[in-house]
């Protein structure tokens, strides 16, 4: 008997860090997903895209923010947790061109936190973020 495939990498996560701190967005109130709780910005993995590429079109379209010029030394990958079916790759990101801001409909506001504040949100959107947090600080 063989043992279950790896599922595939479907949604990706990014930490900015600067200054010691963390970038949270609050998410909005009309999303299905986790609506009005703290989250990182990432998104979906689409078809024929790396993770990584998925996450900077998604730090892009989230929070106007781009590669640097060498984006693989930029990114590390922190985390994955699978559910559903999926894994969800988590990111630190130290890097990038531009100032973070919310944009499209995805966050209410985007935020910086101490890691330890973030950790103690009572709305973030999964406990396990929590705990990534707490690791952090």
């Amino acid at each position: 008997m063989s043992a279950d495939p790896t599922p595939p990498i479907g949604w990706v996560g990014a930490l900015l860090l600067r200054d010691g701190l963390v970038l949270l967005g609050l998410r909005a109130l009309h999303k299905r997903l986790a609506p009005g709780r703290w989250d990182l910005p990432g998104g979906h993995v689409e078809p024929g895209e790396t993770p990584e590429q998925a996450l900077w079109r998604e730090l892009a379209e989230e929070t106007g923010v781009g590669p640097p010029a060498d984006p693989a030394a930029a990114a590390r990958i922190v985390a994955e947790f699978a559910f559903d079916g999926v894994v969800l790759r988590l990111y630190a990101v130290r890097d990038w061109v531009g100032e973070p801001r919310a944009l499209g409909d995805e966050h209410q506001r985007l935020q910086w936190f101490a890691p330890a504040q973030a950790a103690a949100l009572p709305d973030l959107s999964h406990p396990r973020l929590g705990e990534l947090l707490r690791r952090l600080a």
